[in-house]
């Protein structure tokens, strides 16, 4: 009995890393990044809502969170670059209207 392993004529083996990229998520690395370094969070954010909103034109307001909830529960690292995304999405988004609410009042005040 001889113990051999037939495999497909174009069949390739995949590292770790090469499956990250055929199952979908974020490396280590890109999960770090959008929770540690908020400029990096804020663009991703951007990019994935806008590209989301561009696939689902009628419903992105109504699957948004499904999707995002979803893309979470993949794995460990794309929860933690879900998140720090989401965040610092936020926090920026308050940061800058918090500067600009006060550029407004003290315009405001000049012109009193």
């Amino acid at each position: 009995m001889e113990k051999t392993m037939m495999l497909p004529a174009m069949y390739n083996v995949l590292s770790q890393e090469e499956m990250t990229y055929t199952e979908g998520g974020a490396t280590m690395t890109q999960a770090l990044l959008a929770a540690l370094l908020p400029p990096y969070g804020w663009y991703k954010a951007s990019t994935e809502i806008r590209d989301y909103r561009k696939k689902n034109p009628n419903t992105w307001l109504d699957t948004g969170l499904d999707a995002f909830v979803a893309g979470c529960e993949k794995s460990v690292t794309n929860a933690i670059y879900g998140i720090g995304c989401a965040y610092n999405f936020v926090a920026i988004k308050i940061f800058v209207q918090k500067f600009q609410l006060i550029h407004q009042l003290s315009n405001m005040k000049m012109m009193i």
